[in-house]
């Protein structure tokens, strides 16, 4: 017996039919039964006066959304479209809000509740950066925009530029300016799309005189910051912008520590310093030789305002520091120690086997045994350095990545070592001397493995120079 018509339209404790918790789940399936039924079934609202097609959108289920939204009579009559629009926005339904904006291209100017744009919106969405060191793939991926994100900003942008000027800088400041909104909250791709499409915002300042570059700055963006290198002998004007509240210059905000967003990317606070170093120096280097040593309110240089503030950072990178020294000098003493022993037994026994087993055992054993004395002595140049602020620029990152690799290089010349006296001792041919030689690696890949996120720290830290702030495709044309 058939389902009649009044029962497919019972509500549940909450209000809803049936049809509503299909759209809920996105299930595209029983919604098309379901509808054969009863053709009437999207057009019954649920819970607080939600129709189906807004209770989709809101769970973010695509294919439902494109179900119920391909049939005209499903949404003009009965949906609240605009705020249709701003939910498909919020649950990442790009395509969807780009056929609403396609069908309304007013929707570019109506704002929510809380008098938020569709841009102010995309703006405020936070998402880890695709490009964290500057790549010059953000801004070559404009040029397609195969990202449907990318679309909609580009479609909502030029919608608002019809309206003219006025309604563009209201658009972009009301209720606050969208570049800073995004750079607040780590949104470097929307802020470099606009600024690909309109150059000019490059000039744009905030309530407290900031460009985005001094923003790019004080959140430690390097690939917003690096389009100081394409605005030629106008970056000389910008940075000479200050703080209207402190009077910092651009170099005081670089004195300033990071967010601990920025400072965690680096797992280590002796990277971390470093990393603050090196911001330090490349904003020195564009702003004039009169603003290195300028004073701001509180009467700080932005050498003494760096110190004091990274004070705690720098302490606990001399901590970090000499605790991972230590703890590799401890590893490669022990290695040292008993391939000497290894070597001196076999010297002092008077052997004369000519083996190419024995040969590579000797040969193995004195160069496992040179690695790790090197990597001891490169260990101890870095629990006996000053750690001055200058060491993390350079010295003490290089000397760590060099004992490290050291190592790492001792270790696998010494499971060479331990493989070849197998064969001495049971021959090639024997089983067992073959899975103890397989099992030699073991110890290699496992330093790698626990090792691996010290190493990228080690050579992200290391090979990030200025590089990380140039981009290598031009974007204010």
């Amino acid at each position: 017996m058939g389902m009649a018509l009044t029962d497919s339209r019972l509500l549940d404790e909450r209000g809803n039919t049936a049809f509503c918790v299909a759209a809920a789940v996105g299930n595209v399936k029983i919604a098309e039964i379901m509808i054969k039924k009863d053709p009437g079934l999207p057009k019954q609202r649920g819970f607080e006066g939600h129709t189906p097609l807004y209770i989709a959108a809101l769970f973010g289920h695509q294919k439902m959304v494109s179900y119920l939204y391909s049939e005209p009579t499903y949404r003009d009559s009965q949906e609240d479209l605009p705020r249709l629009f701003f939910t498909s926005i919020d649950s990442g339904l790009y395509g969807l809000a780009s056929k609403l904006l396609e069908d309304h291209p007013d929707f570019a100017l109506k704002r929510d509740r809380n008098r938020k744009t569709a841009l102010h919106l995309l703006a405020q969405k936070p998402k880890p950066s695709s490009y964290p060191r500057g790549s010059p793939g953000i801004f070559a991926s404009f040029k397609g925009y195969k990202n449907p994100e990318q679309a909609l900003v580009k479609q909502l942008w030029f919608e608002v530029a019809k309206h003219g000027k006025a309604k563009l800088i209201d658009v972009l400041t009301s209720p606050s300016h969208l570049l800073f909104d995004a750079m607040e909250i780590g949104n470097c791709e929307f802020v470099a799309q606009l600024i690909y499409e309109c150059p000019g915002l490059v000039w744009e300042r905030n309530s407290k005189g900031w460009t985005i570059i001094h923003a790019a700055v004080w959140h430690r963006h390097e690939t917003i910051f690096s389009l100081i290198y394409e605005v030629g002998i106008v970056k000389n004007v910008i940075a000479t912008f200050k703080d209207k509240e402190d009077g910092s210059t651009l170099l005081h905000l670089a004195a300033r520590s990071a967010p601990v967003s920025q400072l965690n990317r680096l797992a280590g606070a002796g990277f971390q310093i470093r990393r603050e170093l090196l911001w330090f120096e490349e904003v020195k280097k564009i702003v004039q030789p009169s603003y290195i040593q300028m004073k701001n309110s509180k009467g700080e240089t932005p050498q003494e305002l760096f110190t004091s503030e990274h004070a705690t950072l720098l302490k606990d990178g001399q901590t970090w520091m000499n605790g991972t020294a230590q703890s590799c000098t401890i590893v490669s003493t022990l290695i040292a120690s008993a391939l000497f022993a290894a070597e001196v037994t076999v010297i002092m026994g008077n052997h004369q086997v000519k083996s190419a087993p024995f040969r590579i055992f000797i040969i193995s054993d004195a160069i496992a045994f040179l690695l790790a004395l090197a990597a001891t002595l490169t260990f101890s140049a870095i629990l006996t350095s000053r750690y001055a602020e200058r060491d993390f620029l350079s010295a003490l990152s290089w000397r760590l990545k060099m004992g490290l690799a050291l190592l790492f290089f001792s270790i696998t010349a010494m499971m060479f070592t331990f493989s070849s006296a197998f064969f001495i001792a049971y021959g090639h041919k024997d089983v067992f001397s073959i899975l103890v030689t397989g099992c030699a690696g073991v110890p290699v890949l496992l330093y790698v493995f626990l090792q691996f996120p010290l190493l990228k720290d080690i050579f992200a830290s290391t090979f990030s120079c200025t590089s990380i702030f140039k981009q290598s495709e031009p974007v204010l044309l």
